[in-house]
């Protein structure tokens, strides 16, 4: 599979979000103290009076971010994931100011592929958590490469965001050409046996576990909009394959699997197997020993989709 090179997401953001303040002098970035861990920090050097740093304090970081937006601002919030959890109720009071809002959260470090800041920092229940906000669609870019298309998306219409970044570089597999359009899911891969739909930094891994099985195994639909979901599209899959395997580095409960296996026991109930991070506290590590610790890397994806085809045959 051709690649262009490794970059983490959150490093592309912070790309992004210089090249994007050219464009748009009205652009605000917030940071609540971890500007060196999100990349915000490129924006601050290049626009130093666009920037706002909140230190440690993330519900004042989303007041400020409230009344920025309402002053007709496009405003970006970034911080570390697992620190958003302090400001769930000022997000959520955020959101109910109405359609004339023009707001960002864009948070890094999700996941188990955090890594050895330690099992404390593994935000697992982000995309759930914001899943339960009205008004707010969930992104979850692919690679590098779809960050900065996400962004440049995001920033010419008002709404609320939810952009979901992670910390270790990861493959860029997608090229210029490639059109990101919110609320589309993405077919990537053709097969016949089972429908494999996967999210964020988990399409790549997915991809190289269907090569790892053959041509013509699996149908690969690629997910870079969580909420709202493609349901078309799943379900046009489905109907040939008529099981589903769902991938995501997060919680099974509230995710890509809760979110796919809701929608499909509304409208075509088939076997659907989730792999993700059980309900548990997890632990440190380098990052590729916890993705195949918890069932996340492309071997562990393979062998588990093999198995549950095989029990469903």
């Amino acid at each position: 599979m051709k690649t262009f090179g490794k970059e983490s997401l959150r490093v592309a953001f912070g790309s992004a979000l210089v090249d994007a303040g050219a464009n748009y002098p009205d652009m605000r970035v917030l940071d609540a103290g971890t500007k060196n861990s999100t990349s915000s920090i490129k924006f601050e050097k290049e626009y130093p009076d666009r920037f706002y740093t909140l230190g440690i304090n993330e519900p004042g970081m989303m007041g400020l971010a409230s009344g920025v937006a309402m002053a007709n601002c496009r405003v970006v919030a970034c911080d570390m994931s697992v620190f958003m959890h302090h400001a769930y109720a000022q997000i959520r009071a955020l959101a109910r100011q109405g359609d004339d809002m023009h707001f960002i959260l864009a948070t890094t470090h999700t996941g188990v592929s955090v890594g050895p800041d330690g099992g404390s920092a593994h935000d697992l229940t982000d995309m759930a958590r914001m899943r339960l906000i009205p008004n707010f669609k969930v992104l979850t870019p692919w690679d590098g490469n779809q960050v900065r298309k996400i962004l440049d998306v995001v920033l010419k219409e008002k709404g609320y965001y939810y952009v979901r970044l992670n910390r270790p570089p990861i493959p860029i597999f997608t090229d210029e050409s490639f059109k990101f359009e919110i609320g589309k899911a993405y077919r990537l891969r053709e097969g016949e046996k089972v429908t494999i739909i996967a999210v964020g930094d988990k399409v790549y891994p997915t991809l190289e576990a269907v090569e790892k099985l053959g041509n013509g195994y699996a149908d690969v639909i690629g997910i870079s909009t969580l909420e709202p979901l493609d349901s078309d599209t799943i379900l046009e899959s489905v109907s040939r394959t008529g099981r589903v395997v769902t991938v995501e580095d997060h919680m099974r409960i509230g995710g890509l699997f809760e979110s796919v296996a809701g929608m499909l026991a509304q409208q075509n109930p088939v076997p659907i197997k989730p792999i993700a991070v059980d309900r548990i506290f997890t632990e440190s590590g380098d990052p590729e020993e916890l993705l195949k610790i918890y069932g996340l890397d492309s071997d562990s994806i393979a062998e588990q989709v093999k198995s549950f085809v095989g029990s469903n045959v």
